[in-house]
């Protein structure tokens, strides 16, 4: 992002917690105004954040305690869980399963980062979400926005695109979303609903960003649900678009969950960590999860 550090107004507060590997970042990001840096949850009677974000990184295989699930599920504003994804099918055994979809239950949207990618990728949550909702704008968005999005399907991507300047908002606007969402830490298809934010120069009137909405609406699904703000910031010499989208697929995950092994009777689901029984159609017989439908199939997380 260009420019200073927004500043932010008190009840416009973010905290990001980092776990399993991942403090530093949480520590870097401390030095924004207005986002507090954790090594573990708080209270909920210790502040009142409007935005959480807790990162960890299943891929080493560490899942956190118990007592910080339950410590985030009681937390008010909206609450976003950032995993590293395992690379591979051995890695996505039962347990981290079982932990991921703990985790989900825990918070409002998870965002799976694919490997390689975390710490960019939490960056680009944090900073987004955070600049998102502090920035006053011409056309302002809120935490409600944000949870009215992500409410929508089962993954979430979150980040910031810059686009090219070509002279022509409308046309810049739409370049930014697509560098949003084709980021390497971005794991989402088939957009189920999708939350813009232009930022741009003095050039990006309201008359500007209505025609790139426009331009937005047809480059996404025609059943995707289009939310959008605009903000003004003098010193960008080029448009921004801070993206959330929501979305039931994860092309990469669902690449590892399709290469595990097709769970036995008895053994935890390697999606969910539920039950796992066996059912048999005609001569073929099929191991599957009686909470979630796993099967041993491409499924999302």
């Amino acid at each position: 992002m260009r420019g200073e550090p927004v500043a932010v107004l008190e009840h416009h507060q973010s905290v990001v917690i980092g776990h399993a590997g991942v403090a530093s970042v949480g520590e870097t990001l401390g030095m924004v105004p207005g986002i507090t840096a954790l090594s573990e949850p708080p209270n909920p009677s210790q502040d009142r954040a409007s935005i959480t974000i807790f990162a960890t990184d299943f891929a080493n295989g560490t899942v956190p305690p118990t007592e910080w699930l339950e410590r985030l599920a009681e937390r008010e504003g909206v609450t976003i869980a950032v995993v590293g994804a395992p690379a591979t099918a051995d890695e996505l055994d039962p347990t981290t399963a079982r932990e991921i979809a703990r985790l989900r239950s825990a918070v409002d949207a998870t965002v799976v980062i694919p490997p390689g990618y975390h710490r960019r990728g939490i960056r680009s949550v944090v900073t987004t979400l955070h600049e998102l909702i502090a920035r006053p704008g011409v056309i302002n968005l809120d935490p409600a926005d944000v949870r009215t999005v992500l409410g929508s399907g089962t993954a979430a991507a979150i980040t910031t695109g810059t686009a090219r300047d070509t002279g022509d908002v409308a046309v810049d606007a739409v370049d930014a979303v697509e560098a949003a969402l084709s980021a390497p830490y971005v794991d989402v298809d088939s957009l189920g609903s999708i939350l813009v934010n232009l930022v741009g120069g003095e050039d990006l009137t309201l008359a500007a960003a209505v025609e790139a909405v426009d331009g937005i609406e047809a480059s996404i699904p025609d059943d995707a649900v289009l939310i959008w703000g605009a903000a003004v910031d003098e010193s960008a010499s080029a448009v921004h678009a801070q993206v959330i989208a929501s979305s039931d697929t994860t092309p990469m995950f669902d690449r590892v969950l399709t290469e595990a092994r097709q769970p036995s009777a008895g053994e935890n689901c390697p999606r969910c960590g539920g039950h796992v029984a066996v059912y048999t159609l005609g001569e073929r017989e099929t191991a599957a999860c009686d909470d979630c439908g796993y099967s041993g199939t491409s499924t999302t997380l």
